[in-house]
Parts: C-alpha cells; sequence; structure tokens
C-alpha cells in the first residue's frame, strides 16, 4: 500500500472514530432523519391525490359519451352579467363577491362526474357546502375551477386541500 493511500486511511479511521465518539455523548443518530409533520402532511396529500386520480380514472372510463362543454358559456351564480370586480372579498365573509359558473343550458348537457355539493378541507377537517349552480358546474367540468372556498378558514384555496365529502375524491378530479 503506497503511504498516500496508508495517510488517508488513517485520516478516515480518525474520523470514524470522533464520529463514533460524539454518537455515544450527544445521542446523535446515523440514518435518515425523523418524519417532520410537515413530511407527513405531503406524504399524506401525495397519497390522497393518487387515490384520487385512480377513482377519478375510474369514473372517467364509466362515464357516457358527453357534449364537450363550452367554457365560453360562463354566467354569474347571482345571474347578473360577469364584471371585473367579481373576484372582490367581502371581508365579513371571506367569499367572493360574485362567482363564475357555467351557464344552466350548459350544465344540462350533462355531467362527467357525480353531483356533489360538500366538500372537506383537509387543514383544517371543516366541511363547506355550495349551491347548486357551482356543484353542477363542477360535475359537468371538473376541471373549470383552480381553487374553492373553506367557509370555515373563510378563505380560497387550490383544491388540492379539499375532498369531497360523498367519496374521498379530491375536488377537481
Amino acid at each position: 500500500m503506497s503511504e498516500d493511500l496508508r495517510e488517508e486511511v488513517a485520516a478516515l479511521r480518525a474520523e470514524v472514530a470522533a464520529l463514533r465518539a460524539q454518537l455515544g455523548t450527544t445521542g446523535m443518530r446515523l440514518g435518515p432523519r425523523p418524519e417532520t409533520p410537515e413530511d407527513v402532511k405531503k406524504r399524506t396529500a401525495l397519497l390522497i391525490d393518487a387515490v384520487a386520480r385512480t377513482a377519478a380514472d375510474r369514473l372517467i372510463d364509466a362515464v357516457p359519451n358527453v357534449e364537450p362543454v363550452d367554457r365560453s358559456n360562463r354566467c354569474t351564480t347571482s345571474g347578473k352579467p360577469i364584471a371585473d370586480d367579481h373576484r372582490e372579498i367581502d371581508p365579513a365573509t371571506g367569499m367572493q363577491k360574485d362567482y363564475i359558473v357555467l351557464c344552466a343550458d350548459e350544465r344540462a348537457k350533462g355531467f362527467v362526474r357525480p353531483y356533489r355539493d360538500s366538500y372537506k378541507h383537509l387543514t383544517c377537517g371543516a366541511v363547506t357546502t355550495m349551491g347548486r349552480s357551482l356543484s353542477e358546474t363542477y360535475a359537468r367540468d371538473p376541471s373549470f375551477y383552480s381553487g374553492t372556498f373553506c367557509a370555515t378558514c373563510r378563505a380560497h384555496f387550490l383544491l388540492t386541500e379539499f375532498v369531497w365529502t360523498a367519496d374521498g375524491i379530491q375536488v377537481g378530479l
């Protein structure tokens, strides 16, 4: 063995001995760090998403041929014309001034998902119930929205934070 290699091996042995001594005095452990609550939350969300996508794929296979969605056929939940200020938040409720939905004649063309009107916020555990036009819009075009409202948190969040109470599938799938 060359002298350089002997010195390198001796240095490595010294480092290992120092680590072993440190482990004995500090209680540190080698290996992966324990999961944090945030790690568990992320892993759980990924699992829920995977299960929801599988369930959604089964639903898609079971859906009869439905006319494609015309996303330009939109109106508001209040029946008023769509205005630039519809996203304005009411400070008393946390809800938008108005919500855009697919118009009734578009929703009447058929649903690609079951009608569901209640969902659970995975962060706080609360259930929110929507009105009929919003629920039918989700049933007609599940990806119409990118987020939804939690009545308990009084704020809007991404759909990945919600599951339908009827079947546990992620909202928007």
